[in-house]
C-alpha cells in the first residue's frame, strides 16, 4: 500500500520540466500518433497509481520514504514523512562539487530515519571522480552498483543501487545508448536464498514507465524484467514523476513494445494491447500486487524552470 533554476532546450527540457500528464490534452500532444494516444490513456487508467496520503504504518511492512533530484534544495521537514528507510535516487547536487554534495549529505544525515540510502546521479560529479572519499558519509549508505541488506523489525530488506543513465551531454555516470543492454546485463539478482530483490534504486527510469512517454532506457527495462524487483525507485526525468504498477504479464509487455514502436503503433496493435490490459485487470482484481513491481519516479524539482519543490513519496513494501 502507498500511499537551482536554469534554462534548457531539447532533451534537457524533457528531463527537467514537469508536465501534467493527467490531462488528455497533454497526453495527446505528447503522443506520436492517435492510436498511441488512445493506448497510453487506457494504460494510464489501468496501471497508474496516484500518490496518496501515507496510511498508518503496518508493522508487517517496511516504509520507504523516497526522493530524487533535489539539486541542492533542502525539502521542508513536513514534506519528508517518517519511515524506516530514506532513499535518495541521485542528483543530490547541481554542479557536483564537494561543497554542494556535502551540504545535501549533511541534510540527509540530519533526518530522523534510521536507515538512509543514496546513489549518485548524472549531476553528482564528485561521486564519480574519486573525490567522494573526502566527503562525510557517516550514518549514510552509499550504493554504486552494489547491494546491501537492511534489517527492519526482524525483516531483511535487500536493496541494490546503480547511478547510470543513457548518454546526454557531458555528465557523469552515463553510457552510450547503444551499450544500454550491456550495461544492465551486469544487473544481477542480489536477492539471497532464492528471494526476489526487494528494492532496485536507479537514477533513471526504464523505457515506457514514469519516463514521460518513452524517454527511459530500453536496456534497463529488459534488466528489470530479468530480476523482477518488488519495488523500483528512480528519478532523472523530472516530468515523469509518478507511480505505476508493473505486472509481469502479457499486457505489460505489449504496452512496452508499443512504446518502443512509437509512431508505428497501428489500430490493430492498439486494440490488441488494450484487450490484454483489460483482461489482465479483470483477472487480477483484488490481488495485492505481490507478483508485480511498484515503480516510483520521485523527482523533487519540477516546473518549467525547476521552480517547484515536490514532497517525498511514501511506499510500504
Amino acid at each position: 500500500m502507498f500511499s537551482t533554476t536554469r534554462h534548457s532546450h531539447g532533451l534537457d527540457s524533457i528531463l527537467e520540466r514537469q508536465v501534467d500528464d493527467s490531462t488528455l490534452r497533454q497526453r495527446y500532444i505528447q503522443s506520436p500518433s492517435f492510436p498511441f494516444f488512445l493506448l497510453s490513456t487506457i494504460y494510464h487508467y489501468f496501471r497508474h497509481i496516484p500518490f496518496l496520503p501515507a496510511p498508518p504504518l503496518d508493522p508487517t511492512k517496511i516504509r520507504l520514504v523516497c526522493i530524487s533530484d533535489t539539486h541542492n534544495n533542502i525539502i521542508p521537514l513536513p514534506d519528508v514523512p517518517l519511515g524506516d528507510v530514506l532513499i535518495h535516487a541521485g542528483d543530490l547536487s547541481q554542479s557536483g562539487s564537494a561543497e554542494e554534495l556535502q551540504k545535501t549529505l549533511d541534510w540527509l544525515r540530519s533526518l530522523p530515519h534510521r536507515h538512509k540510502v543514496f546513489i549518485g546521479g548524472n549531476h553528482d560529479t564528485g561521486l564519480a571522480n574519486g573525490t567522494h572519499s573526502a566527503l562525510d558519509m557517516s550514518d549514510l549508505i552509499y550504493l554504486c552498483d552494489e547491494g546491501v541488506s537492511i534489517r527492519v523489525r526482524g525483516r531483511m530488506l535487500r536493496v541494490y543501487g546503480s547511478p547510470w543513465t543513457p548518454q546526454h551531454g557531458n555528465f557523469v555516470f552515463q553510457y552510450p545508448r547503444h551499450a544500454a543492454h550491456a550495461r544492465w546485463a551486469k544487473l544481477v539478482d542480489e536477492s539471497e536464498a532464492g528471494r526476489r530483490l526487494d528494492v532496485l534504486v536507479t537514477h533513471g527510469p526504464p523505457k515506457g514507465h514514469v519516463d514521460h512517454l518513452g524517454y527511459g532506457c530500453e536496456g534497463l527495462l529488459d534488466g528489470i524484467w530479468r530480476v523482477k524487483p518488488k519495488a523500483m525507485i528512480c528519478g532523472h526525468i523530472h516530468a515523469g514523476r509518478g507511480m505505476e504498477l508493473l505486472r509481469w504479464d502479457e499486457g505489460q509487455r505489449m504496452w512496452e513494445n508499443a512504446v518502443r514502436a512509437g509512431n508505428r503503433v497501428g489500430w490493430l496493435s492498439m486494440v490488441a494491447t488494450i484487450w490484454r490490459l483489460v483482461y489482465a485487470w479483470l483477472t487480477q482484481r483484488g490481488k495485492d500486487g505481490s507478483d508485480a513491481c511498484y515503480i516510483v519516479n520521485c523527482a523533487v524539482v519540477g516546473g518549467a524552470r525547476d521552480d517547484l519543490l515536490r514532497p517525498a513519496v511514501v511506499l510500504d513494501v
